[in-house]
């Protein structure tokens, strides 16, 4: 699935998902209250992964309104990227600290390695959007395959 960020302004962005089947979706969203969220959930469901968190079942065809998606591991996925949302707040880029925040949510347990690839990931995708320019795409492609 290919999924576009397209910045509007410092406020706005609309957010695009092509997936696999054909099918497209797109909404326009205030980034101050979703673009970091989005982004947190990337950074954790590719890093992890997670096959059915939140954009795996946008990916299987769920919606991208994120209201009705009841995937297996759409729980652990909302709990980590709350997590990794409130860390990207804080700019904040040590594995260590991502480890202690991470760890033990919904008795998953991280390990280090993990802990340093979300840490790094979420850096990037945070380097990436701000590099982005304004009426510009940012696009990320999901891979990990997903089953109904």
């Amino acid at each position: 699935m290919k999924i576009v960020f397209h910045k509007l302004s410092d406020e706005e962005h609309t957010l695009l998902v092509e997936r696999r089947d054909g099918s497209t979706e797109s909404r326009t969203l205030n980034s101050r209250s979703f673009l970091r969220h989005e982004l947190a959930h990337l950074a954790v469901e590719l890093e992890l992964p997670v096959k059915r968190g939140y954009w795996g079942s946008v990916a299987s065809g769920q919606p991208l309104d994120g209201m009705d998606i009841r995937g297996p591991d759409i729980a652990l996925a909302e709990a980590l990227a709350v997590r990794v949302q409130g860390l990207m707040r804080e700019e904040n880029e040590d594995p260590d600290r991502f480890l202690a925040t991470l760890d033990g949510v919904r008795d998953h347990k991280l390990t280090l390695e993990t802990a340093q690839r979300i840490c790094e990931r979420s850096r990037q995708l945070r380097g990436h959007w701000r590099a982005t320019p304004f009426c510009e795409d940012m696009v990320v492609h999901w891979t990990i395959p997903v089953s109904d």
